[in-house]
């Protein structure tokens, strides 16, 4: 028996523009991710000798996270070993330790999948390249490969083309998310429905990222999904959020969590004050890999 626990971190977009819908159904996209240190822990497990299929098992700390093929991590270690063809274990047990918030737009199922392909490449001998494991998790969703590349980069296509960028500036993060999740599939059919959907000022936002100027940066967040989500609460979240000092705030992903850019550690304190004990909320900074 071995055992190997990895990190998986949650994700938040910077900035999101959708920028056309694929014959295929799926939206072509442009956004930069960033990895934040909230974290899910992913612990696998594997026993015995090669066998053709090996079991496959699923335990979650979280009651009403499904423990079966419904699960991204599931999904994901199929992927896996149907890529390298086989694999030298005849049971693989998955635990996932999970602190990161569903239907929030933080990928966390993406970071739990992605976690497991890189869990797997490791206990059988880094077979696979990252490119590799890339193309992998994109056969499973369109944020598992950004999350096995982690730190801050630019998304493309579906999500599958990852460019590394430089480094967010230091700053404390305040992630808030209130207590409704939000359709993903209906955030994308009401954006279909705008007649002339808002674009990002991408370029300035990349100018401020490259220059490592953090309120330009703030200043420049933007998500294209927000204008389709009708829920209130969002804006007064980022209304609070702004008036406690953060220099920018923005909903992240299809939501429902919200995040703001703080430069003070006082500031990001009072604010989360607010919501504490109301709604998931947590400080957490960039984290880099």
């Amino acid at each position: 028996m071995q055992s190997i626990t990895l990190k998986a971190p949650a994700k938040i977009n910077l900035i999101l523009d959708i920028v056309g819908k694929r014959k295929d159904g799926y939206h072509n996209l442009r956004s930069v991710m960033q990895t934040i240190s909230i974290f899910d822990y992913v612990t696998l497990t594997i026993n015995g000798e090669k066998t053709e299929l090996p079991d496959i098992s699923i335990t979650c700390n979280v009651p009403d996270i499904p423990a079966d093929k419904r699960n991204i991590a599931y999904k994901a270690c199929c992927a896996y070993i149907k890529s390298v063809g086989e694999i030298p274990f005849d049971s693989i047990e998955i635990y996932i330790d999970k602190h990161i918030p569903s239907g929030a737009g933080l990928a966390g199922g993406s970071a739990d999948g992605a976690a497991v392909i890189l869990g797997l490449n490791r206990l059988c001998g880094d077979l696979l390249s990252t490119d590799e494991l890339c193309k992998i998790g994109a056969a499973v969703g369109a944020d598992v490969p950004f999350c096995i590349v982690g730190g801050t980069a630019l998304c493309e296509g579906i999500g599958d083309k990852i460019t590394p960028l430089k480094p967010l500036p230091k700053c404390e993060i305040l992630v808030v998310k209130p207590d409704i999740s939000i359709s993903t599939p209906l955030s994308y059919k009401r954006f279909d429905e705008l007649e002339n959907p808002r674009l990002s000022d991408f370029d300035k936002f990349m100018t401020a990222l490259n220059s490592g100027d953090l309120k330009a940066i703030s200043k420049t967040l933007s998500n294209s999904l927000e204008d389709v989500t009708s829920d209130g609460i969002i804006q007064y979240i980022k209304s609070e959020m702004l008036m406690s000092g953060a220099l920018g705030s923005v909903m992240t992903g299809s939501g429902s969590a919200v995040f703001g850019i703080f430069d003070s550690e006082c500031r990001v304190k009072q604010c989360a004050d607010k919501f504490i004990g109301q709604m998931f909320c947590e400080i957490c900074l960039p984290d880099v890999k």
